[in-house]
């Protein structure tokens, strides 16, 4: 779940696990690091998406994230994504 200005978006029953945890591949803690950026780059706590394809393309990369979450963890690991980030600016 993202969150504002944090870089790791992934949570326990503790709160927000320390960057690394759960322990992924580079290649997908770069991808995961790359969509929270793009989160905390553009969606606005007021204000939202800056456009409807905005919020759609980021919701996507989430649940795609998430299957690729799901592969490298043990089968026993619960994965959630709690993707709330769906509102855009108004006008639009």
């Amino acid at each position: 779940m993202n969150d504002y200005s944090l870089e790791w978006p992934f949570w326990d029953e503790d709160g927000l696990c320390e960057e690394g945890t759960p322990s992924l591949s580079p290649k997908l803690v770069t991808e995961v690091l790359a969509w929270a950026d793009d989160f905390n780059d553009h969606y606005g706590i007021d204000a939202g998406w800056p456009s409807e394809a905005a919020a759609r393309s980021h919701e996507r990369q989430g649940y795609r994230l998430l299957q690729l979450v799901e592969r490298e963890l043990q089968a026993e690991d619960d994965v959630v994504l709690g993707y709330w980030e769906t509102n855009t600016r108004k006008g639009l």
